[in-house]
């Protein structure tokens, strides 16, 4: 009897947090479940008579599954899948050629440039929610949903920003001191701010410094606003084809869900990319500056050429004889039809 009770003591005891049950799942998550332990015990009450203990467990579901996300530095998990998949062709495709708008004629057009603001603002601030809120599985037809609505919207800001540019032109501003603050918590290895508070802060501060100060200085802000977020947009394009891994750090600070962690990575690729961000915004600032050299954004002014030195008077008007205008002077272009 002492041998026997020894061995059973002996035994390997089996907690509850030792069974686990694990799925495969597109995120590599685990199920936990609950275990229900059935205990029989026999017990013979005879003279010299053994006495055995037999445990059971059996493991049943009986509670929802917990979710345990996985941070991942895997591209498929970055991008969406595993190579160019049509997401990617399709935002890629679209940033590349609003960013090259930007850079080359962002300050010579008006109310394209603020519908192409109002696209780029209203299409993130749409992507950012969904992409928050994006369930386990994903939302119905998550290919298509991820990409149109925030496509939609957009198009909607841009007429918002075009319409109401008397406001939006601040508006613009503040997507220069974003995209600024974007570069600059992407130059290090797991972002350069680590705390996400201080993260939205910088982001918040420098987007309500810079359309505050464009109503100080509207020109210069404007043109930094079309070269630096020109070519942000630009690289994060060439990014989408290229899957350097630039785009894990731009998802690590605005989406939080705990099913889309991922990792970023200071690559060799993602060094040139964060390299050629500030080249491309040099050549677009000197470019734009002296294309549009005496001109304002939206407004252009033509100063009258004096003749001889000084202004020409204006010729008068004749008068007939029973009040009626006399003959026209055609070298008056202020009334020649």
């Amino acid at each position: 009897m002492l041998i026997i009770a020894a061995s059973i003591d002996c035994s390997p005891a089996t907690t509850d947090s030792e069974l686990e049950i694990i799925a495969p799942t597109r995120s590599r998550s685990h199920f936990t479940n609950n275990n229900k332990r059935d205990v029989i015990q026999l017990h013979n009450t005879g003279g010299g008579s053994k006495t055995s203990a037999t445990t059971t467990k059996t493991s049943t579901a009986t509670s929802k599954p917990h979710i345990i996300p996985v941070t991942s530095s895997d591209t498929a998990d970055i991008y969406g899948g595993k190579g160019i998949t049509s997401q990617n062709g399709i935002a890629g495709a679209f940033l590349i050629v609003l960013g090259l708008y930007l850079l080359v004629f962002g300050f010579r057009s008006f109310r394209i440039t603020l519908g192409v603001c109002g696209f780029l603002t209203f299409g993130l601030i749409t992507w950012v929610g969904m992409a928050n809120n994006q369930p386990f599985y994903g939302y119905i037809n998550n290919d298509i949903t991820i990409i149109a609505v925030p496509a939609g919207l957009g198009v909607l800001g841009a007429i918002i920003y075009a319409i109401f540019w008397n406001i939006s032109i601040y508006l613009v501003g503040a997507l220069g001191g974003f995209t600024l603050a974007m570069y600059i918590l992407c130059c290090k290895v797991n972002l350069l701010i680590i705390q996400v508070v201080v993260r939205a802060a910088l982001l918040i501060a420098l987007s309500f410094f810079m359309s505050f100060i464009t109503f100080f200085a509207e020109r210069y802000v404007l043109l930094f606003t079309f070269a630096f977020a020109g070519s942000y947009c630009f690289i994060v394009g060439i990014d989408f084809m290229a899957h350097t891994g630039y785009l894990a750090g731009a998802k690590s600070i605005l989406d939080g869900n705990q099913y889309h962690q991922v990792v970023y990575t200071m690559t060799k690729n993602v060094i040139i990319l964060i390299a050629f961000i500030p080249i491309i915004f040099a050549i677009s600032f000197g470019w734009q500056f002296m294309y549009n050299k005496g001109q304002m954004f939206g407004v252009v002014f033509v100063a009258p050429e004096p003749k001889g030195g000084h202004e020409a008077a204006p010729s008068p008007v004749l008068i007939g004889e029973h009040g009626e205008p006399g003959p026209v002077d055609e070298c008056q272009p202020h009334i020649k039809e």
